[in-house]
């Protein structure tokens, strides 16, 4: 009989490693917005529909960095600051647009560097009036939202597209054999907040929790105003992948911490995928190019396509979620 060949795999998104559905897209930039995490700016809007989320310290809270690439936010908020620790993080993504609700004197030259470095491309809210605009139902300064389109249509049109940021599972690959089953993983961080991710497998995902509740989405309108015929939805992602990253005081904010996430050595990495933990590091010599993430064998660990939550902790407490993730799920 005639051999029956092995389809070829067509094009894919490069930070989710999914089937590109619109090949229009794959050429625009990356899109990063800078998301407040604090209780009073809970729940967010928009970060569901990003393909990377980045959780990094700032003073004695986090913030999320949402990146954006195949899919849009209709309405996304709430933006928040930049700090020192951003040009490195976003320099992973090629030359993505950034958007941001401003800074202090010597963080903002700081961003500006890295623009003049081409490691990002800044749209600050004040220099876009008519595409960032102040929500009614929030106060200062957790009420700042924007939708991805504008922010996309302000970006010129010669930014790259990001490279891709992680390899991906190919269709029926199995995990390698040293994969630990878990039920999912806490992170303590050092200001107090508490975040959770447990595996859900009728979702196919890692649910977040945050301080104790669901992390969920709320849906609202272009305008910024909630959409009641909408249900919040959990934040959940295919991949989970934890960076212990070492911090560093900020030159330009006496009390930030700065995450050094340029760094040959690296450190610890864990990822979370397919109900599964990979032990391994990661490695990152320059600027110039993307975490490298190997299992402890030295090999390139391959996610799951779909969204991914990265974690940056510093010197906070991992612990497995063995005891309440059930309860977590049934109970929330």
């Amino acid at each position: 009989p005639t051999p029956i060949p092995t389809p070829t795999p067509g094009p894919t998104e490069p930070l989710t490693g999914e089937p590109l559905v619109d090949p229009s897209i794959m050429n625009r930039p990356a899109l990063a917005v800078k998301i407040g995490t604090s209780s009073v700016g809970r729940p967010q809007t928009g970060i569901n529909q990003a393909d990377v989320l980045i959780e990094v310290r700032v003073e004695t809270i986090t913030r999320l960095f949402a990146i954006f690439h195949s899919q849009d936010a209709v309405s996304l908020g709430p933006v928040r600051s930049a700090r020192s620790s951003d040009p490195d993080i976003l320099a992973n993504f090629g030359q993505p647009v950034y958007g941001h609700s401003g800074g202090n004197p010597g963080v903002l030259r700081e961003i500006s560097q890295g623009e003049s470095a081409g490691m990002l491309y800044e749209l600050l809210w004040d220099g876009l009036p008519n595409d960032y605009w102040r929500i009614a139902d929030r106060v200062p300064p957790w009420n700042l939202y924007t939708t991805t389109a504008n922010i996309w249509r302000a970006a010129p049109s010669s930014l790259p597209a990001p490279p891709p940021l992680f390899e991906y599972l190919r269709e029926g690959e199995a995990l390698p054999s040293d994969a630990e089953p878990v039920p999912g993983v806490e992170v303590r961080y050092l200001g107090g907040t508490v975040a959770q991710f447990v595996w859900d497998a009728e979702a196919g995902g890692w649910a977040r929790w945050q301080d104790g509740t669901p992390h969920v989405d709320m849906a609202r309108h272009s305008d910024g105003t909630p959409n009641p015929n909408v249900e919040p939805e959990q934040v959940t992602t295919a991949n989970v992948v934890v960076l212990q990253t070492r911090y560093t005081g900020s030159a330009a904010c006496s009390y930030c911490p700065e995450a050094i996430t340029v760094d040959p050595e690296g450190g610890t990495a864990l990822v979370f995928t397919a109900g599964h933990m990979i032990r391994g590091r990661w490695s990152r010599p320059s600027a110039s190019e993307p975490w490298k993430v190997t299992d402890n064998n030295g090999n390139p660990v391959r996610l799951s396509p779909g969204q991914t939550f990265i974690v940056l902790p510093g010197g906070d407490v991992l612990v497995m979620v063995q005891d309440f993730a059930e309860h977590l799920l049934r109970n929330r």
